[in-house]
């Protein structure tokens, strides 16, 4: 009789009290028994707490920025015939501690030691947030006593779901966060890959932005603690509130290439150098208060307002340069546009201006989604302008060195033309004198002359054709034989050839064809011969051209003996307005446009070494 009047005072001590039934856990508000304290001077303990009356009400769970520690107590009470499994978590998944005592009739059950700077070991079950799983028999209550200790920011309630319901719920949260960290990587392996393509430091900038972004966010929802990967927590913890900082940094320094701000908008420029050093300065404050003295930690609001000023300073910006037409400046908009608006908003909840709903901490990781698609889309529409004007100095570039080398071509026609121009004006001059002088010779001495001047025009139409030859610009391949393209080349050089005393020999077999552009071959041939003709000095020079051809590609093989390539590397001798002459007077596009029309006209490629007496070009088609 004793027992049965025990439990029923129990029961509706229970039934009566400001307990949270967990018998039916829908629509629960648990807001309703929730009651906390501060404990700033830390002079409470748990069995205080449990046995004070004049607990305040927690009206909302998310209190923002506040000095703590603060104690909260809340009873739960099972009024079902059935054993329920229950959770309560705390919201804020980065809680540094929390110290939870479980109380069943004013005596403690046990104690557990949750937040992110306690060893994974110590929890009863790894989850992204601090929870407690609890199993009431029918008709117990418990009562839950717990310790709450943050930097600046604190969340002093309880969510309560069945077990498995949260676990369902966390998973879900993990799935989702798994699924952004692949959308960040494969962001991050894309932008590196076109870092790699196109040599714009925008995309490493963009690739600092994502990784710091994803660092933020799997650390302010819990995701880093709970890979339990041996990282140091102290170490998780300083990423956490610092890696905003550093995103704000890298977002600074997007506009600041981008848009050329040193060179086109100068006053711009130096507003976000300002904004970096103060974000600078707030990473060695929140350092400095993490580790040294947490009282600085009243400063971190200037962290949300110097996050929240630099991104409408960017915003302001961004309507600059759209008023301005600037390219990509349209995209540029809306994505500091977008993380403008969800930043302002954030910074409302973080500060309990508006209700801090689950929905605002996950409208970060969309607005900088947003910006950083935002920001790639800017950074294409600007590749592909410049891609289009790099294309069209490429082909103004292959204009200017054909009409280089059609010059080039000239000036030895020209040369070659000299002797056989000299012996027709000498033979008419002759003729002339002996008209005027000698009548009656005229005849015999025509028929003289007139077989000199038939071979000294011959001779000058042979160079005339061989520049016609180079000069014929053909759309379409065609096959010719590679050995007559070589010859014609060196017909044109003759004169110069001989000036230098040079020998060619050549390893191509004579009934060798290519089917290929014959003016682009011959043009290249012109540009490598000439540049030895002009390196070589006196003595024995020679140049070897040599060519073997397999079922997939053929190889031409060019050394001479001219001494070499001085230049290091020794590839930048392909590179626009560089020369190996050393009298200077070279344009530099010679071999720059020789590479350019092997790849791009030829699909194919050339390479180049140093010998032991002079340099080796190797042409793969």
């Amino acid at each position: 009789m004793l027992k049965v009047l025990i439990f029923i005072s129990l029961f509706f001590s229970a039934l009566f009290s400001n307990s949270l039934d967990v018998s039916s856990l829908k629509d629960v508000n648990t807001l309703d028994y929730i009651y906390f304290t501060s404990d700033e001077k830390n002079i409470y303990s748990y069995k205080d707490i449990n046995k004070k009356t004049d607990l305040r009400t927690l009206e909302i769970m998310h209190i923002g920025s506040a000095k703590g520690p603060f104690w909260t107590k809340i009873s739960v009470v099972n009024n079902s015939d059935k054993i329920k499994r229950i959770t309560l978590y705390n919201p804020l998944a980065g809680i540094n501690k929390i110290d939870a005592y479980i109380l069943k009739n004013d005596e403690l059950l046990k104690t557990i030691y949750l937040g992110d700077l306690r060893n994974q070991e110590e929890r009863e079950s790894l989850s992204t947030y601090s929870n407690i799983n609890l199993v009431l028999n029918p008709k117990e209550a418990i009562t839950v006593v717990s310790k709450i200790e943050n930097f600046h920011i604190y969340n002093l309630g309880w969510q309560v779901l069945e077990t498995d319901d949260f676990f369902k719920y966390d998973s879900r949260k993990l799935f989702l966060s798994g699924l952004i960290g692949g959308i960040i990587l494969l962001f991050c392996v894309y932008n590196i890959i076109n870092y790699i393509l196109y040599k714009n430091k925008s995309y490493l900038i963009i690739f600092a932005i994502a990784i710091s972004l994803g660092i933020y966010q799997y650390g302010f929802h819990g995701i880093i603690y709970f890979l339990n990967i041996n990282l140091n927590l102290e170490f998780i913890t300083a990423l956490t509130w610092n890696s905003p900082a550093f995103c704000g940094i890298f977002l600074l320094l997007f506009p600041y290439f981008f848009f050329e701000q040193q060179k086109k908008y100068k006053k711009f420029a130096y507003v976000n150098i300002f904004f970096i050093i103060c974000y600078l300065f707030l990473f060695l404050l929140i350092l400095y208060a993490q580790f040294y003295n947490e009282e600085y930690f009243k400063y971190s609001w200037l962290v949300n307002a110097i996050i929240l000023t630099s991104t409408l300073y960017l915003f302001l910006f961004a309507i600059y340069v759209l008023i301005k037409k600037e390219i990509g400046s349209t995209y540029y908009f809306i994505g500091e546009g977008t993380l403008f608006i969800v930043i302002f908003i954030n910074t409302l909840g973080l500060f309990n201006l508006i209700f801090y709903e689950d929905t605002i901490k996950f409208l970060i990781p969309f607005g900088y989604m947003v910006d950083l698609l935002s920001l790639v889309t800017a950074l294409y529409f600007r590749n592909q302008r410049e891609q289009e004007n790099l294309k069209k100095s490429k082909m103004l570039l292959i204009e200017q060195s054909r009409f280089n080398s059609i010059g080039q071509a000239i000036g030895h026609v020209s040369h070659q033309w000299k002797s056989p121009l000299t012996s027709v004006g000498t033979s008419l001059t002759l003729l002339e004198t002996i008209y005027n002088h000698d009548p009656e010779r005229l005849i015999t001495t025509f028929e003289k002359q007139l077989p000199l001047m038939k071979k000294s025009i011959t001779l000058m139409k042979k160079s005339m054709d061989e520049f016609s030859n180079f000069y014929q610009t053909k759309a379409q391949k065609e096959e010719f034989l590679l050995i007559d393209s070589i010859f014609n080349i060196v017909e044109i050089l003759s004169s110069k050839i001989i000036l230098k005393r040079v020998e060619i020999v050549y390893e191509i077999e004579e009934n060798l064809k290519l089917r290929s552009y014959e003016h682009i071959i011959s043009n290249i041939f012109l540009v490598l011969i000439n540049n030895s003709l002009e390196a070589f000095g006196s003595g024995d020079n020679n140049i070897k051209i040599s060519a073997k051809q397999n079922e997939k590609e053929m190889v031409i093989t060019y050394e001479d003996n001219a001494g070499g390539i001085k230049i290091k590397p020794i590839e930048s001798v392909f590179d626009h307005f560089v020369s190996a002459k050393e009298n200077k007077k070279s344009s530099g596009i010679g071999l720059a446009v020789v590479k350019l029309l092997v790849n791009e006209r030829l699909n194919g490629k050339i390479s180049v070494k140093n010998s032991n007496n002079g340099v080796i070009f190797t042409i793969i088609i």
